[in-house]
């Protein structure tokens, strides 16, 4: 009966090991999903594998192999998360623009071996000089070691880059991030809030009653706060919900466009921008509210990093014209034309 049972146990093992689907019963669904997206939490984080740590890299080392050197059967991490987190690394390093990735397959072997009874798993790689021999196989310069845990409700990837030369450690990193069931599905979503000031080119009019020239004022203030929402079905889609006063600075003797705008935007990642800068193009729709009048409000344009946690905005608002009430004052109508299409420049800092 001891026997049996091995004997199972290598057969489950071969058959994950090899690639192929896992058997019905060997990890509950739950427990798939709970990994899932806590595994992509972290690696979705601004602070896993950071651009700018991957490219301080030593320079010689350009072509490089993932290779997992955890025993994934024994952590129980289905294959599922396990193929995730290991594009989601590559994906991360081929951003960077630093190296160059390689398909090793003969990293991904897996053998699985009974001796005394026991049930043993081993890597292509056992020691050192395999290890360079399959360096030179592959072309490779170096191997970015990567396992993967969980335990009491915490994430952790460990990595480690070698020289496929001389087995040197060039660099060693713990990613790790805590959190339970209930938070990792409310953290499906990843959200942040911003901070913007900008302008907008919309001009106002007020008519004289005499033979004074008309008054005229062009371009408002916009203060904002923003919530900024990106989910894990399309990380390349994002949406925001602002609250916005705006407000002239100029002219005020005749003029006071003081007022509120809700917007909701839409904003997609443009990735043919990438090499040159990261661009995403935005539209958003607003209720404005000034004036004793309200009005719908337009904008689309497109948005470019600035800094590490800022970003500038630049693009067209239009505000359907309309009359608005203004402050009383001698030889002047009381109301005027307010709207019309105008630049949109907005500086953001989010944190």
């Amino acid at each position: 009966m001891r026997r049996l049972l091995i004997l199972f146990s290598i057969f489950a093992s071969s058959v994950q090991a090899s690639g192929d689907e896992e058997l019905p019963g060997l990890q509950a669904p739950e427990e798939r999903s709970s990994m899932y997206t806590g595994f992509t939490q972290l690696l979705d984080d601004d602070k896993t594998l950071v651009k700018e740590e991957l490219i301080d890299l030593p320079e010689e080392i350009s072509r490089l192999a993932l290779y997992h050197n955890g025993d994934r059967l024994h952590r129980q991490i289905p294959k599922q998360v396990h193929m995730m987190i290991e594009n989601k690394i590559m994906n991360r390093i081929l951003e960077s623009g630093r190296f160059e990735v390689i398909q090793c397959l003969e990293c991904r072997k897996t053998q699985v071996a009974m001796k005394a009874d026991q049930l043993k798993i081993s890597h292509v790689a056992e020691d050192n000089q395999a290890l360079r021999s399959l360096g030179k196989k592959v072309r490779a310069d170096a191997f970015l070691f990567w396992n993967a845990s969980v335990h009491q409700n915490k994430f952790t990837i460990n990595l480690q880059l070698v020289d496929a030369k001389d087995n040197k450690l060039l660099w060693l990193k713990e990613y790790s991030k805590r959190t339970t069931l209930e938070e990792e599905v409310e953290g499906f979503d990843s959200v942040t809030y911003e901070l913007t000031v900008g302008a907008w080119g919309v001009s106002a009019e007020r008519a004289s009653t005499t033979e004074a020239a008309d008054e005229d004022v062009r371009g408002i203030t916009v203060f904002g706060l923003r919530r900024r929402e990106t989910t894990s079905l399309d990380d390349s889609i994002e949406y925001t919900l602002a609250f916005e006063y705006f407000t002239n600075f100029s002219n005020r003797d005749y003029f006071d466009v003081s007022g509120v705008n809700l917007e909701g935007r839409i904003i997609a990642d443009i990735p043919s921008m990438d090499k040159l800068i990261d661009t995403k193009v935005y539209l958003g729709l607003g209720q404005a509210f000034y004036n004793d009048t309200n009005s719908l409000i337009f904008r689309f344009g497109f948005e470019f990093p600035f800094f590490k946690d800022g970003f500038v905005d630049y693009g067209v608002t239009y505000i359907p014209e309309s009359t608005a009430r203004w402050l009383d004052a001698e030889g002047y109508e009381n109301t005027g034309k307010f709207g019309g299409s105008s630049y949109d420049l907005t500086l953001g800092l989010r944190f």
